[in-house]
């Protein structure tokens, strides 16, 4: 194994500490709103998505249209999320946040902050310096492989089965 490989399983390794830590440290927070996962990963999805409809949500989730309904169900009674009809199409219900839901999301949002900067005060300005430019790095990568994921996708797109 070569010296950035190693380095890669390095970060790795602590990533996933990190992550257990942080994961098990938010999950106070995070279950003291009496949602589950999947109710969670409804909402989150919702906040950065907007609405969408049901066949699109689930899609993305990768669950089926039945436990989707369930899961909605149990959320609008909450009043987090609604129904509505699409403007285009008046067959399709679109799901989105409700105003509480926004709400809830924000919330949590604050507690994810609040203990970033708790934990980040925690490290030395140097150590700051460093994560502030390897983060920046991250991003960039990051973009960089999303674009040439889109392009590889929109090139095989058009070589499949009818395409001229």
């Amino acid at each position: 194994m070569g010296h950035k490989d190693e380095l890669i399983a390095r970060i790795q390794r602590a990533e996933r500490e990190f992550r257990r830590s942080v994961v098990s440290q938010a999950a106070t927070d995070f279950f003291s709103v009496d949602l589950t996962m999947p109710q969670l990963r409804v909402v989150f999805f919702l906040a950065a998505s907007g609405a969408i409809s049901a066949h699109e949500l689930a899609e993305a989730l990768h669950v089926g249209p039945t436990t989707l309904t369930g899961i909605v169900d149990r959320l609008e009674a909450r009043g987090l999320v609604r129904r509505q009809a699409d403007d285009r199409d008046r067959r399709v219900r679109r799901i989105g946040l409700t105003e509480e839901g926004q709400r809830l999301v924000q919330d949590l949002h604050r507690v994810q902050h609040q203990y970033e900067v708790r934990l980040l005060r925690r490290l030395d300005v140097d150590v700051l310096a460093g994560l502030a430019t390897a983060v920046e790095a991250l991003a960039r990568a990051s973009e960089e492989l999303a674009r040439e994921d889109a392009q590889a996708r929109s090139v095989g797109a058009g070589t499949g089965a009818g395409a001229c």
